[in-house]
């Protein structure tokens, strides 16, 4: 089988990667025009990430800790969400300290926190205390930690791996031929090339040269930011600076990413261009950085927020930015791009696909982003920042069924949901976000039996850890953020 993947931004990197690695039987063809343009602003990866460069691609993680300028990240942190002065925490692991009742009901620590609602939620997870203290460990936890990445770095780094391996075309398309179905029978190649193949991968970005006809789902209606402007942020106190966690704070205009990598920030802003001009906007996020950036050294990004609805057509698959865009709030375009690949390269690890191979992606790709919506447009459920994007957000937000069932099983003294979907964001994602809001949580009545305060005993003792730099015998050696490179080869 002779696959062509079509782009070679992260998307198709990676996809290259995973296709030779996993698909052994293909031949793996790279098509990228002679100067490739890629976004390269995601650099914050999930904790699945490090799982599918070592197991998909089969790279050793030696050779990318060192060469991706890597950070740690044990989570996001969300100052203003909500309401100002809020600090919203969202980590990767989602503590369940069960606590047994006299009954030997299991009890989650969420529903005993219903009874003792006057300790700050945050501090029940190790993860916020030893990420606030800058202290981690990628054996932490097991999988409770993820990667911040120069993408940049990621392309040439997965392109000196595998550029002997498959081949490599550095051209651009100039036409597609199709045959009456509207397949692809050949790429005609600015280089008068001609590229035949029985598969071809999308990831041209958000332009999908290679979808004669899309079926693009407007999500407009449901999210509400379509503008970037990125750029790279140097160290003024790198030790203090370089944080094991993304820190997000809401702003007038939309919100801010900074995520710490091993020599630099990488930091945007985002924002509504039909509210806030890029020149206002550059403005609010150079004061944000004291002017560390100027507005020239900026790059603008620009989408509507959409999914193709049949993302495996024919004999095409979308990867990436073409296969659809929410925003960059959680990291879900990278986890889509990853979703998309692992699928599509289980799906064909068994030979030659049929029509019931693609119906079952296109299901389950739909499905996943679907997912992925309604989770970033609950965090624009609450805000009291009085600016004219956040007013915006007021009077169009549209809930979701999904965000209403949640605060349906908060205000009722039924167990929390805190299980779900089967991608990324299940009941305990929403759970603690819906409460570190300020959504109201009734206290569970199935567990009034208990002693309340035994549980707010033990509760705080959870808390009370406040040397983050010993050894807890469940978590291993803590060392700090900036000698994490270091301590990861010894």
């Amino acid at each position: 089988m002779k696959v062509i993947i079509v782009g070679g931004g992260t998307a198709g990197w990676l996809t290259a990667a995973a296709c030779k690695n996993e698909l052994t039987h293909a031949d793996i063809t790279l098509i990228d025009k002679e100067v490739s343009e890629p976004v390269a602003v995601g650099e914050a990866t999930l904790q699945g990430f490090e799982t599918f460069l070592k197991d998909k691609c089969g790279f050793d993680p030696r050779e990318y800790i060192t060469e991706l300028d890597v950070g740690m990240k044990g989570g996001i942190l969300f100052p203003d969400w909500g309401y100002k002065g809020n600090n919203v925490w969202h980590p990767f692991h989602f503590f369940n300290y069960p606590f047994t009742s006299p009954l030997n009901t299991p009890i989650s620590m969420v529903d005993a926190w219903s009874h003792c609602q006057d300790i700050d939620i945050k501090k029940l997870s190790v993860l916020w205390q030893v990420s606030m203290a800058n202290y981690v460990d990628r054996t932490q936890l097991d999988n409770a930690y993820a990667l911040h990445v120069d993408c940049l770095k990621l392309t040439k780094f997965i392109r000196k791996k595998i550029l002997n391996v498959i081949t490599f075309i550095n051209s651009e398309v100039k036409e597609i031929k199709r045959d009456l179905n509207g397949n692809i029978t050949s790429l005609m190649l600015q280089n008068g090339g001609k590229i035949q193949g029985d598969l071809f991968i999308d990831c041209t970005g958000f332009k999908g040269i290679l979808r004669e006809d899309k079926d693009r789902i407007d999500l407009t209606d449901r999210l509400y930011v379509d503008t970037a402007l990125a750029g790279h942020i140097p160290y003024r106190n790198r030790p203090q600076e370089f944080k094991p966690y993304v820190t997000c704070p809401a702003v007038d205009s939309g919100w801010i990413w900074d995520i710490p990598l091993k020599s630099r920030i990488g930091s945007g802003m985002v924002f509504n261009r039909n509210i806030t001009s890029p020149e206002q906007a550059a403005e609010e996020f150079c004061g944000y950085w004291n002017n560390r950036i100027i507005p020239d050294d900026l790059k603008l990004i620009d989408w509507t927020p959409y999914y193709e609805e049949t993302q495996w057509k024919g004999n095409v698959i979308s990867i990436g930015l073409s296969a659809g865009f929410i925003e960059p709030l959680e990291s879900t375009g990278v986890a889509l791009t990853m979703e998309g690949i692992s699928t599509f390269c289980r799906l064909l690890k068994g030979g030659p696909y049929n029509k019931h191979d693609a119906d079952y992606y296109n299901s389950r790709m739909k499905l996943i982003f679907e997912i992925c919506i309604d989770f970033v447009n609950m965090h624009y459920s609450k805000s009291d920042i009085e600016s004219p994007f956040w007013e915006y957000v007021r009077e169009n937000y549209k809930m979701s069924n999904t965000q209403q069932t949640y605060l349906d099983n908060l205000n009722s003294p039924n167990m929390s949901l805190m299980d779900g979907k089967d991608f990324i964001f299940g009941g305990a994602n929403w759970i603690h976000w819906l409460i570190q809001m300020g959504y109201n949580i009734t206290p569970k009545n199935y567990m009034t039996f208990v002693d309340k305060e035994l549980l707010e005993k033990a509760l705080l003792n959870i808390t009370s850890v406040e040397d983050k730099k010993v050894e807890f015998a469940s978590l291993g050696h803590l060392v700090p953020n900036n000698q994490f490179c270091d301590h990861f080869l010894v």
